[in-house]
C-alpha cells in the first residue's frame, strides 16, 4: 500500500506541477498578446496542447531511459565528474567559466 511518505510525495510534486503549468501560463499568455484577437484562442490552444504533449513523451523517454543501464552508467560517471570538479577543481575565479554561457539556454527554461 501507500505509506504517508509516498502521499506526500506526490503532493509535492502536483504542487510542483500546478507552480509550473501556472507559469507556462503565464508565459503564453504574454507570448499571444502580440496576435490579433481572433488567433489568441487558437495560439493558446496549441500552446496548452502542445505542452501537455511534450510533457507525456518527455516522461515516456525518461521512464525508457532510466531503465537503459548504459544510461545509468554514463548518469553516475557525469555526476562523479561534477562532485569531483566541485571540491578538486581549481579554486582561482580565472579559471571559472563565466555565467553568461548559461543566458541562451534561460530563455528555454523560462
Amino acid at each position: 500500500m501507500f505509506t504517508a511518505a509516498d502521499l506526500l510525495t506526490v503532493a509535492l510534486l502536483v504542487g510542483l506541477e500546478g507552480l509550473l503549468s501556472a507559469d507556462n501560463a503565464m508565459v503564453l499568455a504574454v507570448l499571444v498578446l502580440g496576435l490579433p484577437k481572433h488567433q489568441r484562442q487558437q495560439a493558446l490552444r496549441y500552446g496548452i496542447v502542445g505542452a501537455f504533449a511534450f510533457r507525456a513523451i518527455a516522461t515516456l523517454l525518461a521512464v525508457y531511459l532510466i531503465q537503459l543501464r548504459s544510461v545509468k552508467l554514463v548518469g553516475a560517471g557525469y555526476l562523479l565528474y561534477l562532485a569531483s570538479r566541485h571540491f578538486f577543481g581549481s579554486k582561482d575565479a580565472h579559471s571559472r567559466r563565466a555565467p553568461l554561457t548559461a543566458l541562451p539556454w534561460m530563455g528555454l527554461t523560462a
